[in-house]
């Protein structure tokens, strides 16, 4: 549902999902955090444009060794407008 309906989440909702096996108090503050956010935005509009510069950008960042088994964590946005 993140990827289509409310891609802001996505990488709250990645990161929430990969603690199910051993989740503390911090990951449900962070849940509650987050379903919160979602309430507070529930009227939001996804506004998709694109342009006619015909110019693909792309955005990566990563962040290394993020969990307590050293994985980290990787996302990228590719625009073709606004």
């Amino acid at each position: 549902m993140c990827k289509q309906g409310r891609p802001d989440i996505q990488l709250a909702i990645v990161f929430l999902s990969t603690r199910c096996q051993d989740p503390n108090e911090n990951d449900w503050n962070k849940l509650i955090r987050l379903i919160s956010y979602l309430k507070d935005t529930i009227d939001d509009v996804l506004i998709l444009e694109a342009d006619n510069t015909q110019t693909v950008s792309w955005y990566v960042d990563a962040a290394f060794a993020v969990h307590k088994d050293m994985k980290s964590h990787t996302g990228a946005v590719m625009t073709m407008g606004s």
